[in-house]
C-alpha cells in the first residue's frame, strides 16, 4: 500500500512540474511576442514622415506656380525621395493639367525640409481669366528609410482654391469625402495605381 502511494505522489508531482514548465513556457512565449510587437511599434515611431512645413506658395504670373515643403519629422533620415505628382481639376473631367515625377539624391535628416517645385504652363491653367476653378494637387512620396532599410510610400491630398473675382485662393487640404471621387478619378484616367489606393 506505502508503493501505491508513493507511485501516486510521484505521478502527482510530475504532473505539477509539467504543468508549471508549461505555464513558464507559455510566458515566455508572451514575452517574446510582446517584445516584438514593442519593437514594431517603436519602429514606426523613428521612420522617416514628411508634413508640409507651411502652407504651400501659390503664384500666378504666365504661369501657375506651386510651392510644397516636406518636412520630415521622423527621427530616422530618408533616402531616394522620389514623387509623382498630379494636379487636376476640380470638376474631375478633363485629362490633368500636370503629370511629373522628381527626385531628389541626397538623405533628408531629421528636421530637414525639402521643396517641391510645381510650374504649370499658362496654355494649361489659362492664367489671366478672373475667375479660375479650383484643381486638385495629390503627391505620393516615396523614400527609404536606410537605418531600418524599408521603403515608405505617402500620399498628400490637396486642392488649389483657385482665383475667385480675381483674387488668388489658397491650398486647402482635401476633405474626406472627396477623396473617393479622386480615386475614381484616377481609375478612369488609367493613374498610377499607388495612388488610388492610399
Amino acid at each position: 500500500m506505502g508503493k501505491g502511494i508513493k507511485h501516486g505522489a510521484k505521478k502527482w508531482s510530475t504532473i505539477i512540474a509539467t504543468t508549471a514548465t508549461s505555464v513558464l513556457a507559455i510566458t515566455a512565449l508572451i514575452t517574446v511576442y510582446l517584445t516584438v510587437a514593442a519593437w514594431k511599434v517603436q519602429q514606426e515611431t523613428t521612420r522617416p514622415f514628411f508634413v508640409l512645413k507651411e502652407s504651400p506658395k501659390v503664384e500666378l504670373g504666365n504661369e501657375l506656380s506651386l510651392e510644397l515643403r516636406f518636412n520630415n519629422v521622423g527621427v530616422h533620415p530618408a533616402v531616394n525621395l522620389s514623387s509623382e505628382t498630379v494636379v487636376f481639376d476640380e470638376q474631375l473631367s478633363a485629362e490633368p493639367v500636370y503629370l511629373d515625377e522628381a527626385s531628389i539624391v541626397n538623405e533628408i535628416p531629421k528636421d530637414a525640409s525639402s521643396s517641391l517645385v510645381l510650374v504649370i504652363p499658362g496654355e494649361e491653367i489659362y492664367p489671366k481669366q478672373f475667375n479660375i476653378d479650383g484643381h486638385y494637387v495629390v503627391v505620393d512620396l516615396q523614400y527609404t528609410d536606410p537605418i531600418l532599410n524599408k521603403s515608405y510610400n505617402q500620399t498628400i491630398y490637396m486642392k488649389w482654391s483657385g482665383v475667385r473675382e480675381g483674387k488668388l485662393q489658397p491650398i486647402v487640404h482635401v476633405q474626406v469625402d472627396e477623396k473617393d471621387k479622386i480615386s475614381q478619378y484616377f481609375q478612369e484616367h488609367n493613374i498610377d495605381p499607388k495612388l488610388r489606393s492610399q
